[in-house]
């Protein structure tokens, strides 16, 4: 088996909430109507800024996932390029090929740029919102020293102004008002060990829980700010209620769990 191979990229199951995604100009649902609660008209804002950031250090991986999972949403009703910015030399958080293809993301769309300073940082998001064609913008920022209710204003103009979505992944304990549009705040919890669902990896199956998260919704402009515990449904591509969970024997005939690997390189 080459080094480079990956599973395929899921197919999302078709759902209620995944139809009505199509008929919407505004926003994407999360796929879980109590998330969903929580965003203005049920939606998470097209053309705006979100903030992601993790409860605690050790739950800056889960934050990760969440803006991650919110792009994979995202990028199921309109599918385009992806511009991703990141510090050079910061504590990464790298992104993971199979990962990307687990969470429903197709990693040849991803072009990331490495920037040395915080301002660069700054200055290449808000070019990168210009470009009417990229589907998400999106950069993680593990410190941070310049970036304020300013630079939040700066790109969340840009990205009301293209039409283009955004996610910035800041550090945990970041606080100070914003001009982003909603404000997640995330902690892992750890996966239900009776659910049913198995993941493959390296063409083995092993009994892996789904991602699992508290999600604190501190700010939501329109909406009211609230907390749901919610689980990443990988053949949905969806979020659901961790109490709710979701058996992948809802993949599509077609698209098994342990499907051939094919190579994207």
């Amino acid at each position: 088996m080459p080094a480079h191979s990956i599973l395929p990229l899921p197919r999302p199951v078709r759902t209620p909430e995944n139809a009505a995604d199509s008929a919407s100009g505004s926003g994407f649902s999360t796929g879980c109507t109590a998330l969903d609660a929580h965003l203005p008209g049920g939606r998470l804002e097209l053309g705006a800024l979100h903030e992601i950031q993790g409860a605690s250090y050790r739950d800056r991986a889960a934050a990760l996932g969440v803006m991650l999972a919110l792009i994979a949403r995202r990028l199921h009703t309109k599918p385009g390029p992806v511009i991703w910015c990141e510090m050079a030399g910061q504590d990464p958080l790298p992104l993971h090929a199979p990962g990307l293809v687990g969470a429903g993301i197709d990693p040849a769309i991803i072009t990331r740029l490495k920037l040395r300073h915080e301002r660069d940082f700054l200055w290449a998001m808000e070019e990168a919102f210009d470009c009417s064609a990229v589907a998400i913008v999106a950069g993680t920022l593990q410190s941070e020293r310049l970036y304020d209710f300013t630079a939040s204003r700066r790109l969340a103009l840009r990205a009301r102004k293209s039409g283009v979505s955004g996610f910035l992944l800041r550090p945990h304990g970041a606080a100070g008002t914003s001009a982003a549009a909603t404000r997640w705040q995330v902690a892992s919890r750890p996966s239900p060990d009776t659910h049913p669902s198995y993941v493959s990896y390296a063409g083995l199956r092993q009994p892996l829980g789904p991602p699992r998260w508290q999600l604190d919704i501190s700010r939501s402009r329109g909406a009211k700010p609230g907390t749901v515990n919610a689980i990443w449904n990988h053949a949905a591509l969806s979020f659901d209620l961790d109490s709710r969970l979701v058996d992948q024997s809802a993949l599509p005939a077609d698209q098994p769990a342990d499907a051939e690997w094919r190579s994207v390189i």
